[in-house]
């Protein structure tokens, strides 16, 4: 027996390995006999070149993967997916059952699903650019983005306003441009998530296929969550809102005094402004100001930002529910900047920046359900009697908008 915890870790690592291409990268010849001759019930042929070359293995996952500019990356464990999120594992249907009664009726909380538990969090348009090389096609990525949406508004922009209830200058934005886009087939910057478990599941499970070769992690589909209280921080309302507030204390007292005709009336007006607000939210819609803040050069200096129109009452609206299978799917949107960064990856940098460099290890950017991709008839039973099939999901099927990305590449 060999007195070591992780010893049936490190073979099952070292044998995903060997059998998804590794053997051919191995150029010692005595280190390929030593693996042949391996048996781990026989401790003569685990020999110390054996036993670091599973340690060397091992260690491999002890970190995020690597990304670049050139390649998609993708998490080759679910050891290595527990350096960016905190995992729960679910094999069984009494395991689904407990998380599903969880969840199923939360409403504060963001969910997104992915088919496979190895994908890392890129947007679509994030996959196309990096593997299509459409670095190489003469625009940047911001010039893109603004192809995009001139394209997307000059085919799209009455379908855009069909649902809406008003329209004025800040209902046409940036934003809710790509939103459109994105929930029609085109590939955009932005992140599908939901307020709906259930959604989640239905986008987990759409298009599953079961696992055919070695990896562990290839037997799971993901479900992600994080509480929409974690995201606020990086909520476009909270950006602009802080903006209004700065411009209360910067300029309150210039416009009282340049309005004010004389000392007496400065004091009044002082007095009646205390802990009020100049610049009312109540008057924000038509103003310009989110059309101006959403702008793609202005949301460029954004890293990360978050757009839902869950909560109306903040005087800021994005106008995102101008899809129906964005209103069916109760959607919302995380803003990425980066061309090639994933999502969890933009939010370590900005988390450590902030931390100046300490407490990294502390990180996660949010929670995830690895479900076993065995567990997908009887979850897609439970969706199915609760009404979410592929007509309430995608209701607009007849709408496609991915001409507009052809046109952008051009």
């Amino acid at each position: 027996m060999v007195d070591d915890p992780n010893f049936e870790l490190k073979i099952q690592l070292t044998n995903e390995y060997l059998r998804t291409g590794g053997i051919q990268k191995i150029p010692d010849p005595a280190l390929l006999e030593d693996i042949i001759n391996f048996n781990k019930d026989i401790p003569e042929t685990i020999t110390g070149r054996m036993r670091a070359f599973m340690n060397l293995t091992l260690h491999s996952h002890m970190r995020a993967p690597y990304f670049s500019e050139n390649a998609i990356s993708e998490y080759k464990s679910l050891i290595q997916k527990s350096y960016c999120f905190d995992q729960i594992t679910i094999n069984t249907e009494e395991e689904f059952d407990k998380v599903y009664d969880q969840f199923k009726n939360s409403t504060e909380v963001l969910y997104r699903g992915q088919r496979e538990a190895k994908w890392r969090l890129y947007s679509n348009l994030q996959r196309t650019w990096i593997l299509k090389e459409l670095s190489k096609g003469g625009k940047t990525y911001q010039e893109f983005l603004e192809a995009l949406v001139k394209d997307g508004l000059e085919n799209f922009k009455d379908k855009i306003l069909e649902l809406l209830e008003v329209h004025h200058i800040d209902v046409i934005n940036d934003i809710a441009i790509l939103g459109f886009l994105q929930h029609h087939g085109c590939p955009t910057p932005l992140l599908d998530w939901t307020y709906k478990f259930q959604n989640a599941l239905y986008f987990g499970l759409d298009g599953l296929g079961e696992n055919e070769g070695p990896l562990e992690i290839e037997d799971y589909f993901s479900v992600y969550y994080i509480k929409q209280e974690d995201m606020e921080g990086g909520g476009m309302r909270q950006v602009m809102d802080a903006s209004l507030d700065q411009l209360d204390a910067v300029h309150s007292a210039e416009v009282i005094a340049e309005v004010a005709k004389n000392k007496e009336q400065r004091k009044e007006m002082e007095e009646h402004f205390k802990g009020r607000k100049i610049f009312d939210k109540d008057r924000i819609p038509g103003s310009g100001l989110i059309e101006y803040v959403t702008r793609i050069s202005s949301m460029m200096g954004f890293p990360i930002s978050f757009f839902s129109d869950k909560d109306a009452v903040t005087g800021f609206i994005f106008s995102l529910n101008n899809s129906k299978n964005i209103l069916n799917q109760k959607g919302v949107f995380t803003w990425n900047a980066s061309s090639f960064k994933p999502l969890e990856v933009v939010g370590a940098e900005i988390y450590l920046e902030e931390q100046n460099g300490l407490n990294s290890d502390d990180y996660r950017f949010s929670e995830c359900l690895n479900i076993n991709k065995k567990l997908a008839s009887y979850i897609l039973q439970q969706l199915d009697n609760e009404g979410i099939t592929k007509d309430f999901i995608y209701p607009t099927k007849d709408i496609d908008t991915w001409v507009i990305f052809e046109k952008a590449i051009k």
